[in-house]
């Protein structure tokens, strides 16, 4: 045997080395533990978000259960008059003490316009109409609360 069939025998074959896949295997690992974070992440803002549109739901409800329970009230206090210019009905639709009524005469009949709060944001914005006939509701909505400051917009005039 000469020395280059020695050599041969005892050379190894070129190939992947250890460290190669010793880095493999940590960028998989990381490539991994940063999905699983972001699945995490993902989870708990979904979460996050069911709550709070549990709990919209639940104030929101509550609020039109509100304002069915006004309209009920004020059916039950208009249908007992039939002149709806009476003074008596004006006294006991203000002992109802609702925040921004207001009331219409009309030739036929009466309008009532309230507001009930859903939270520090919305109101059930009410508009209802009543006549010898019952009522009719003409506006039952969700609207901002209170009043929204209109900014000027940055324009350049030409000034």
């Amino acid at each position: 045997m000469d020395v280059k069939e020695k050599v041969r025998k005892n050379s190894r074959p070129a190939g992947i080395g250890t460290g190669y896949l010793s880095l493999m295997m940590i960028f998989v690992t990381l490539c991994l533990t940063a999905l699983a974070a972001l699945s995490f992440s993902a989870a708990e803002n979904g979460r996050r978000f069911s709550v709070r549109s549990a709990d919209y739901t639940a104030e929101y409800y509550a609020a039109d259960l509100e304002a069915k329970r006004m309209l009920a009230e004020l059916d039950t206090i208009v249908s007992g008059y039939s002149d709806y210019r009476d003074f008596m009905l004006f006294a006991e639709l203000d002992e109802l003490d609702l925040d921004g009524e207001e009331y219409f005469i009309l030739p036929d009949g009466l309008e009532a316009f309230w507001e009930t709060p859903i939270n520090d944001r919305q109101n059930i914005s009410c508009k209802v109409r009543f006549s010898a006939d019952g009522f009719e509701i003409l506006d039952w909505r969700t609207v901002s609360a209170g009043e929204i400051e209109e900014a000027p917009l940055g324009v350049w005039l030409g000034e």
